[in-house]
């Protein structure tokens, strides 16, 4: 009896089942066409949202520090002119930063060393904490915890037994309120207040004897005029006094911040002189009386305008001293600078929130983007095996194993993936940059983090494909368990 042996079925490779799959898709070009452009829409979606959040939470960092330094001047300003209060010296103390110039200037304002300076700095952190528990709170929950204390009184209250119990009553039978530090800290901070409260006293002391020293050398000059000298004589006066001014960075700013200041109070109380009102009038075409300084601003960004309006001042007889045509333009348009940057202030209050510091609503949208990535590549699969039952059959009825029909499927879903994922990204890469121009301006242009975008454009190709191989698994095993005969009666 002749023996029959049965060897193993043999498998193609690699490189052939690629060719098989790049021609199957080649003959359906059509129906490619239609799983690439879900891929591309639902990879543009993710790109887009990914390409916002990443600029969105650069503008939101770039404006916070533009903010920051703009408004230096008036920080300057109100410490040289009043020492603070209790809550401000504790909110100054928790922001301060090791080896920063305020850490400095609290050393020589407390005679404390460095250790004992960071103590107190820690104490202040809980402090603030504290602080910012009860502001976010409504007035009902709060008046029930700390009836109408507020800043330091609030740690005084609580030091009083009774009060200590009627709050301890009360958190207990608020249940959406939880309290960020535990009982043994509070309890501690409670107890070191009436120290912390000495070190905050004097270094108020410190500060009103040091303002004392800077107004003896002001004569009849405002803080605003004499900033203007910060990188001068003013500014050794400053550092003689106990503030930690520093030269090469804060004293310029303060000087350009100073000057532009003075400027803008020269310009704007031109606007009382009827020459300047009438030259605006004109420009506006409406009477002078409805004249406004968003008007004079809004012309002065002009040159041909600025010279006019220079002209005007002098006619009314406004010493204009070092202002040109180019520095009312530059005035201008810093105004408008500033305007900009509120505006993308509020756009980005939610930045840096959620996961990956995204913001919350922008990070749910991210994760809602890849589930209808996900859904929309294994709908358009679903349908690509649907629509191929006699060609699996007749593979299958040629040799074709489960695994190759299954590796066919992923790997044409991947190839797809990429495609789309690569348009995709593009095409949402530029919708989100064309919408963030538009929404906060070309004064942000070089705040866009082009390294980040491009890797969120490469993410967004990875996760395409990714969700393209994984849709197309069940699509996939679903097509390598068919048997023959029941896909050949399939019309």
């Amino acid at each position: 009896m002749k023996t029959i042996s049965i060897a193993d079925q043999p498998w193609l490779s690699m490189k052939r089942t690629v060719s098989i799959t790049v021609d199957g898709i080649r003959y359906r070009l059509f129906r490619a066409s239609v799983t690439v452009a879900v891929i591309v829409v639902a990879v543009a979606f993710l790109m887009n949202i990914l390409a916002e959040s990443l600029i969105k939470r650069a503008v939101a960092q770039n404006t916070r520090e533009r903010i920051s330094n703009s408004r230096i001047i008036y920080d300057w300003s109100a410490k040289l002119t009043a020492p603070g209060s209790q809550e401000s010296v504790i909110e100054d103390l928790a922001d301060c930063e090791d080896g920063s110039p305020l850490e400095a200037e609290f050393r020589a304002f407390t005679g404390l060393d460095a250790e004992k300076l960071t103590v107190l700095r820690k104490q202040a952190k809980d402090i603030m904490t504290i602080f910012r528990f009860f502001d976010e709170l409504d007035y009902a929950k709060r008046r029930s915890l700390i009836h109408t204390a507020s800043g330091m009184d609030i740690l005084k209250r609580l030091q009083k037994p009774e009060y200590m119990e009627q709050f301890n009553t009360a958190l207990s039978r608020i249940r959406s309120v939880q309290f960020p530090l535990s009982a043994d800290l509070l309890a501690q901070i409670l107890k070191e207040e009436p120290a912390i409260s000495a070190q905050v006293a004097t270094i108020l002391s410190a500060r009103s004897k040091a303002i004392e020293t800077i107004n003896q050398s002001m004569g009849h000059a405002t803080i605003l005029e004499k900033l203007a000298d910060a990188d001068g004589e003013f500014g050794d006066v400053i550092r003689k006094a106990g503030f930690n001014l520093d030269e090469t960075r804060v004293a310029p700013l303060l000087v350009s911040q100073a000057n532009a200041l003075l400027d803008t109070l020269v310009l704007e109380k031109s606007m009382e002189e009827r020459p300047t009102r009438q030259l605006i009038a004109q420009q506006a075409n409406i009477l002078p009386a409805d004249v406004n300084v968003i008007m004079m601003w809004k012309y002065l960004d002009s040159k041909k305008f600025a010279t006019r309006y220079l002209d005007k001042m002098q006619e009314s007889g406004i010493a204009i001293g070092s202002l040109t045509p180019e520095r009312l333009v530059e005035l201008a348009q810093k105004r408008k600078e500033n305007a900009s940057l509120l505006k993308a202030e509020r756009l980005t209050m939610d930045a840096g929130k959620g996961a990956l510091g995204l913001g919350e609503r922008l990070g749910w949208l991210l994760f809602v983007s890849m589930l209808v990535c996900g859904i929309g590549i294994a709908n358009a699969m679903m349908m690509s095996v649907t629509e191929r039952f006699t060609e699996i059959a007749t593979l299958k009825c040629l040799g074709a194993l489960d695994g190759f029909i299954m590796i066919m499927f992923v790997l044409e879903s991947c190839f797809m993936g990429i495609v789309g994922g690569i348009i995709g990204a593009v095409l949402g890469g530029v919708i989100g940059l064309g919408r963030m121009l538009a929404a906060f301006g070309v004064n942000f242009l070089v705040a866009i983090p082009v390294g980040d975008v491009l890797l969120g454009m490469l993410v967004s190709v990875l996760l395409g494909t990714l969700l393209a191989a994984i849709a197309a698994v069940i699509p996939s095993y679903k097509a390598a368990r068919l048997a023959p005969m029941e896909a050949m009666r399939v019309e």
